[in-house]
């Protein structure tokens, strides 16, 4: 998470490597450089294909695609959008968030821009999150822009860590000795060693704060209903900041009875931030796919519905995989979920890192709550995470406040 890389740019021992090499390094930069730019030419003729009639639509791709190879200072990273890959309602998050096939809701296109255009009555979704024992905590807002010719979803996101401790300074670097100036053994290395000590007083905290703008529209091509996403980020830390964008591609299909295929493709042109020294973090793209099907019992009023999500990040293996092939690593996320009479749901799922969720949904008219569990990793210690989402008919709140 991004709290536990706190450090800054100038000090990244990948940034330092980046700025060595003099000519030689310009040289390798230009190399790469033109690499990316063929890359990207490649990509806009195939979203030439795809994207809607609309000449703002890809005029706006073009300049971020040449904004996004046109910094020199920049390096590789896998976190940093944490904000974004940790995102959703209670009720998706309770069935492991494997949701590329997911529908009906305004925070369905954070996992699959191609479901813009197919929100419920139930439009405007506020979810809070409370995660690892109470140390993270965020908050979502999604909702339809209406009026449009072409669907358009927003979904805004919060994320705070406060009480992060920096001990930066607490240590007394006097060496073996204890005493300041003498030179000798330990000190000024940056350890503690024997004989010296931490002082209390100098323990200071800081905070994390990242808001995050998801902004989406649909359209369908032949039998597929295609999405694209352009999501911002704005992040501090400490007394420290950055901004970065990126944009999300989805594909949802409906190719049998009640069954369901979807692919994401997220930071398809590889997504950025910039702090605020000039460096540059890069992202690579994630790859999810995957399927989902509904049985509904024809003597009682139950539906049962079983999702299956496979995530395979470019950028490298992790610890949480799943799966390994090389050098590379995927995952995958399992969704059950039972509606009983369109009123009461249970749920139950496995996420990206293996752990058990679960949840309750109940339904009316005009309004439904939902209330999700999501278990602390295997042997981490970190507590558990609970969230809760209530999603309403603006419409019907439209037509109340009319009436006051």
């Amino acid at each position: 998470m991004g709290f536990n890389r706190f450090i800054h740019p100038l000090n990244s021992p990948s940034y330092e490597e980046g700025t060595k090499g003099g000519e030689q390094n310009n040289i390798r930069h230009t190399e790469q450089k033109a690499k990316y730019l063929k890359q990207k030419v490649a990509l806009i003729q195939t979203l030439e294909i795809l994207r809607p009639d609309n000449s703002g639509f890809k005029m706006t791709l073009l300049l971020f695609l040449m904004l996004s190879s046109g910094f020199s200072q920049s390096y590789w990273v896998k976190y940093g959008w944490q904000a974004f890959n940790s995102a959703g309602d209670a009720r998706i998050l309770a069935l492991g968030g494997a949701a590329v096939t997911d529908f009906g809701t305004s925070v369905s296109p954070l996992f699959n821009p191609a479901a813009s255009g197919k929100v419920g009555i139930h439009n405007l979704n506020y979810t809070h999150q409370s995660r690892l024992a109470g140390m993270i905590n965020s908050d979502l807002l999604g909702f339809p822009i209406q009026n449009f010719s072409r669907p358009l979803n927003l979904i805004i996101i919060h994320e705070g860590i406060d009480q992060i401790p920096d001990t930066r300074n607490i240590l007394l670097d006097f060496g073996l000795d204890g005493v300041p100036g003498t030179g000798d053994i330990g000190e000024g290395n940056g350890t503690l060693d024997e004989g010296e000590r931490l002082d209390e007083d100098k323990l200071a905290y800081f905070s994390q704060r990242q808001l995050g703008l998801h902004l989406s529209t649909s359209w369908t091509k032949d039998t597929f209903e295609v999405g694209m996403a352009v999501k911002t980020l704005f992040h501090s830390i400490g007394e420290h900041s950055a901004s970065g964008i990126g944009l999300d591609f989805g594909v949802l299909a409906v190719p049998w009875k009640n069954g369901r295929l979807g692919l994401t493709i997220r930071d398809i042109t590889t997504s950025w931030q910039v702090w605020e020294n000039g460096t540059v973090e890069r992202f690579k793209p994630t790859a999810i796919g995957g399927l989902s099907h509904t049985h509904r019992f024809e003597d009682l009023p139950l539906t049962i519905s079983g999702m299956m999500n496979i995530v395979w990040e470019s950028g490298g293996k992790s610890i949480d995989d799943d799966i390994n092939l090389d050098n590379h690593g995927a995952n995958y996320r399992l969704g059950l979920n039972g509606v009983y009479d369109n009123k009461i749901a249970l749920r139950l799922g496995r996420n990206a890192i293996g752990s058990t969720t679960g949840g309750i949904g109940l339904s009316w008219e005009n309004l439904s709550l939902d209330y999700a569990f999501l278990n602390e990793p295997s042997g981490s210690g970190l507590g558990v995470s609970h969230m809760v989402s209530l999603a309403v008919n603006s419409k019907w709140i439209r037509q109340y406040v009319e009436k006051l």
